[in-house]
């Protein structure tokens, strides 16, 4: 089964944040005492953002995240700025070390259900209940079993880290738990929360280097208050079913088409009889399949999903002829792709899922019954009469009509 790694490009900001974060340290002599307090504020300020943020969208885990990473960049403030080889300083990194990665990991882990619910609530008290365990932790300092937690777990175990190496392996398993979740989601607020880990692994490994965490802290909110708002930017602007650009995306591109473009509008047949013979659960399988197809349209076309089982391909700065072979290959595609029929106990519990077992289709035969689609296009392009984008749409609309009376499955012009 074939694994996707575009999930991982969600990856590239937050990274350019932490290469800035790191190289930042670098020239902390160079800020003035002012700026040094206005810095240690800086990552409160981010937090409350997220908070707000949070709230405005509807996001638990970015919420119970911005609270626990709140949490634990006030207890480095105000009981950590000490020597570590005294007891209480000692347990409580340690258990930072432990419980910070695990809390951000169980956040990743969990789906999003919203936050003024059960299930927010949960998620939001995430955060106190790790920050009561830490009391707990500490407070058990003279309990026989912490002692020799604590002391299996050496800081400093080679030159430049200060975490111990238990801790740091464990933090590099929780990272590799997120990047498990994303890789299955796909979404960015999965990608925000397995940052959060990395800047807390850096954060703590390299805990002797002076405002490492406001700098690291800091760079964890800006993270979130970016994940948030492309995860809002895809829920205005993606189809939730297809993964698509939806209607909005496709109205604000009409909008600055400039002189040259070619509109096709898509259409797959028979649907809703399939619907009705089928169900609508593998309707909406037949719609992602298509939907990865139409995706891959190459030349230069942008996809979008137009409504229902209706789809759009603008192709901006190109003429007509020129995207036909381009069209024609989405076309066959869709045609030779057989859909495995499958009842509800067979179906996968999620979209990242699902989509790699239809990928797997394309090269392996699948055993159960198999059916095909075929869709229809009608495509038009800018003139210097026909030079409205709706206009456009309207041509490209009557040419996939002329296609569903010549037979379907073919492309008119």
């Amino acid at each position: 089964m074939p694994l996707s790694l575009k999930p991982l490009f969600r990856l590239i900001v937050p990274l350019l944040l932490l290469f800035a974060a790191i190289i930042s340290l670098n020239h902390l002599t160079e800020i003035r005492s002012d700026y040094v307090k206005l810095l240690n504020l800086l990552p409160y300020g981010l937090f409350v953002i997220v908070l707000g943020l949070s709230h405005y969208f509807n996001r638990s885990r970015f919420f119970a995240a911005a609270l626990l990473m709140g949490m634990a960049f006030w207890l480095i403030q105000n009981r950590l700025q000490t020597s570590l080889e005294a007891q209480l300083p000692l347990y409580l990194f340690t258990a930072m070390s432990i419980l910070l990665p695990l809390g951000l990991a169980l956040l990743t882990a969990i789906p999003e259900r919203g936050l003024w619910n059960r299930h927010g609530f949960l998620a939001i008290l995430a955060g106190p209940m790790l920050l009561g365990a830490a009391c707990v932790f500490v407070s058990s300092s003279e309990a026989p079993q912490l002692q020799t937690l604590v002391q299996s777990m050496p800081l400093k175990p080679f030159p430049g880290l200060i975490m111990s190496l238990y801790a740091s392996v464990w933090m590099g398993l929780m990272i590799l738990v997120g990047l498990f979740f994303l890789l299955r989601r796909n979404a960015e607020a999965e990608a925000s929360l397995t940052l959060c880990i990395v800047f807390s692994f850096i954060t703590l490994a390299k805990f002797d280097q002076p405002l490492i965490s406001s700098i690291m802290f800091s760079a964890t909110g800006l993270t979130m208050i970016l994940g948030l708002l492309k995860s809002s930017f895809e829920m205005a602007y993606q189809d939730e079913l297809t993964g698509l650009l939806g209607r909005r995306a496709l109205n604000e591109k009409l909008s600055g088409l400039g002189n040259r473009y070619a509109i096709a509008m898509i259409d797959i047949d028979h649907f809703k009889k399939f619907n009705d013979t089928h169900g609508h659960d593998v309707g909406d399988d037949v719609l992602k399949v298509v939907a990865n197809h139409i995706a891959e349209t190459t030349g230069g076309g942008i996809p979008y999903r137009y409504g229902g089982e209706e789809f759009c391909v603008v192709f901006p700065g190109k003429s007509l002829k020129p995207c036909i072979p381009h069209l024609e290959a989405v076309r066959e595609a869709i045609g030779s792709h057989r859909i495995t029929l499958r009842d509800r106990k067979n179906r996968p519990k999620s979209a990242q899922t699902g989509a790699q077992k239809r990928a797997g289709t394309r090269t392996k035969a699948r055993q159960g019954k198999t059916v095909s689609v075929t869709i229809s296009i009608g495509v038009a392009e800018r003139t210097d009469v026909v030079d409205m984008p709706d206009q456009v749409m309207k041509n490209a609309d009557k040419a996939l009509y002329k296609a569903k009376q010549n037979g379907r499955n073919c492309t008119v012009l």
